[in-house]
């Protein structure tokens, strides 16, 4: 009998405990205050050009369409993807133009000053595969790829010709990818991309070794540019690009291709 009631009282002041451990805890103070913040979202992309006016064409023939502007408000990059709807028989690149100075080299020194009238490229932003033109050609000159080592003045880097690259621009161990930023560098609009440079053939080697002595002939870049088979660009600020339509010799009929920015 008495060990029964001690159990009992046992109990008691377990459950007697925990009621007084329950109230105790009802009165903490949960929090010091609160504060309600209103947020009003905005897209920072703005794109214009995506109502052109319909196009003729003929079965086998290469037809530009009407400029699209992609403009990024916010002081970061923004990452786009550039699709189509293209039919079976219609094929879609977009391409953008840059344009190559010559500047005076002053190794060592961040920004190179541009010299005299510059150069127009033509190039591929979206497609499957990079091409690059200069629209008034020199003769003895040709396009390169110019990617940055790390200590880029004390370390330079080889060039790549045009018609080598086959992945896309920048590539992953180029410098200007994401170890140095032009915006700060040289200011440019586009922080980071690929350089291309417009020089003398016999200015570099059969191993892609520049010579320096004759950088006074070279057209560098003003602006770095991007490259994506997949159609993945990061904008920066502003962002032209054209259309190029290349239709089948088979193909007949019509056609809407619709451009989705993503």
């Amino acid at each position: 009998m008495n060990k029964k009631i001690s159990k009992k009282k046992k109990v008691s002041v377990g459950v007697l405990s925990f009621f007084m451990i329950a109230i105790a805890t009802a009165g903490l103070l949960q929090y010091y205050g609160s504060i309600q913040q209103e947020i009003s979202v905005t897209s920072p992309i703005e794109v214009q050009g995506l109502t052109p006016d319909s196009v003729d064409a003929l079965s086998g023939e290469e037809i530009e369409g009407e400029t699209i502007t992609v403009i990024n408000d916010a002081p970061f990059a923004v990452m786009t993807t550039i699709t189509n709807d293209a039919p079976e028989g219609i094929d879609v690149e977009y391409q953008g133009t840059t344009e190559l100075s010559k500047k005076e080299v002053v190794f060592g020194e961040s920004e190179w000053a541009t010299l005299g009238d510059p150069i127009t490229v033509e190039y591929t932003v979206v497609g499957d595969s990079f091409n690059a033109e200069v629209t008034e050609p020199i003769t003895g000159y040709e396009l390169v790829y110019y990617k940055d080592n790390s200590d880029r003045f004390n370390n330079p880097a080889t060039a790549i010709s045009i018609t080598e690259i086959s992945e896309n621009l920048p590539y992953e161990e180029d410098g200007n990818a994401d170890e140095y930023d032009m915006c700060e560098i040289e200011n440019y609009t586009n922080c980071h991309g690929a350089k291309i440079w417009y020089v003398p053939s016999d200015a570099i080697d059969g191993e892609g070794n520049v010579d320096w002595a004759r950088a006074d002939e070279f057209y560098f870049e003003t602006n770095l540019i991007q490259y994506n088979a997949n159609g993945e660009i990061s904008v920066y600020d502003t962002l032209e690009i054209n259309p190029i339509y290349s239709v089948d010799p088979l193909f007949e009929g019509t056609a809407t291709v619709t451009t989705t920015i993503n």
